[in-house]
Order: structure tokens, then C-alpha cells, then sequence
């Protein structure tokens, strides 16, 4: 029996639009990877080196001469986070278009949030790369005097809770659960992706969002961690599904 499908020829244009998605989907895909490989590779480095992040809450007589003796790994570790914080953007850009079908408005705003929330990270972890060498060497120099030093512990402190503040709390914590929400959301209700990765991101975006709670002195311990730990695999699973959805 002769099909409808062998009697019509393809259409060029369909054609051309499935596989424009595919790639779109692929891309997407290897964007979210990319960004987990690079983070891994940062937790790895600066972990290994400088006890990250939990030296985030080290004071700067410690931190410093760390600073000064692994400087070669502590730029390694930065330039990934900050290549992480950047990759976030085109992601956030690239899942705006495959979720534009319904709710346009809520993914361009979900789209916004993750690009202010890359911009924030950036503008955060710049500072251990540009201003935190500075110091270390001001810090070490043995002709400092000890007003000098104590110069410099106050301007350390300073800006680790301007930039830190900017950064962790706003770009990691609120803004990026604000985008992993709306993403939850966007993906619990598309007909093109399977719920339970939106269901997965409301989870991980909870654990961020009560992550926020520690720019107003709420005390909570390990739970930043695990909150970056939830939202990497998050993110690291996202991208298996899209790269499996049209495949």
C-alpha cells in the first residue's frame, strides 16, 4: 500500500524547522554542560588551593598570603567561576527561545533575571582577580607598616561585602533562583519537555532563594553549599533532556 507520505513530497520548510530546533535544543544543551564542567573545574581549583568557598568566610590574614602563595591557581579557579557566571547568560537567552512557545512574557522576564544574574556573579568574582592580588602583595610587603596592613584588611573587608553582597546574594542566591523559578515554571507547563525537570528546578530554586536569607545575618550554615550543589545538578540534568529530546 501506497502512504500519503510516499505520494507528497517532504516539506522543505518543516524539515528545515525541525532541525533548526534540534540544534537550537543541542546548543542549549552543551551551554548548560559547559558551564557545569567549568564550574567543577573552579570548585576543584580553588577547593584544592584556598579551601573554596568556604574561605569566603576566612579573614584576611588568612586568606591573603593563600592569595599571594597559590596565585597562579586562585586566577586559574576565578576565570572559570567568572566563564561559569558568563555562560549563564547566553543559556538564559537560548531557553527563552525554546520555551517562547506559550507564556512569552514570563520567559522574557525569566530571561532577564538570568542575565541579570550572570552580569551580578561577574561583577562579584571580578574583584579576586583584579583588586584581591593587589592587596595580597600590599598585605606581604615586608616594608609595610602596620598601619598599611590594617589599610588593607579594611578594604578587604569592605569590598568582600560590597562585591560579595552584589555578587553571591544577589546574583548567585536571588536573582539566579528567580530565574530558576520562572525556568521551573515555564518548564512544568510546555508541551514540548517532560514536567519533572521544572519540578526539579522549583526545588532548586527554593534552596537558592532561602540562600538569600543570609544577606540579613540569617545564620544558615551549610546550607549555601548544598544549595549550589542542588542547583548545579539541576542545571547538569536540564541539559541531558535537551540534548535527549530530539535525538
Amino acid at each position: 500500500m501506497v502512504t500519503i507520505n510516499e505520494v507528497l513530497p517532504a516539506n522543505p520548510a518543516r524539515k528545515g524547522q525541525v532541525s533548526a530546533n534540534t540544534a537550537l535544543y543541542k546548543a542549549t544543551a552543551a551551554i548548560l554542560v559547559a558551564q557545569f564542567v567549568v564550574f567543577m573545574v573552579t570548585f576543584g581549583v580553588l577547593g584544592n588551593t584556598i579551601n573554596w568557598p568556604a574561605s569566603l568566610q576566612d579573614p584576611a590574614s588568612k586568606v591573603l598570603p593563600l592569595i599571594k602563595e597559590q596565585s597562579g591557581a586562585v586566577a586559574l579557579g576565578y576565570f572559570c567561576y567568572m566563564l561559569s557566571a558568563l555562560l549563564l547568560i547566553p543559556a538564559s537567552l537560548m531557553l527563552r527561545r525554546l520555551l517562547s512557545q506559550r507564556d512569552t512574557t514570563l520567559v522574557t522576564i525569566m530571561a532577564t533575571f538570568g542575565v541579570i544574574a550572570g552580569v551580578l556573579k561577574i561583577f562579584g568574582i571580578a574583584r579576586w582577580l583584579v583588586l584581591m592580588p593587589s592587596l595580597a602583595d600590599t598585605y606581604l610587603d615586608p616594608t609595610a607598616s602596620a598601619a598599611t596592613r590594617d589599610t588593607v584588611v579594611v578594604v578587604y573587608n569592605a569590598f568582600n561585602k560590597y562585591a560579595g553582597g552584589i555578587g553571591e546574594s544577589f546574583g548567585v542566591m536571588l536573582f539566579s533562583g528567580l530565574w530558576t523559578l520562572l525556568v521551573a515554571i515555564a518548564l512544568i507547563r510546555s508541551r514540548q519537555l517532560p514536567k519533572w525537570p521544572g519540578y526539579f528546578g522549583l526545588v532548586a530554586a527554593m534552596a537558592l532563594l532561602i540562600g538569600f536569607l543570609s544577606l540579613f545575618g540569617v545564620s544558615l550554615g551549610p546550607v549555601l553549599i548544598i544549595s549550589g550543589i542542588i542547583w548545579q545538578l539541576w542545571l547538569v540534568t536540564l541539559a541531558v533532556v535537551l540534548f535527549r529530546q530530539h535525538n
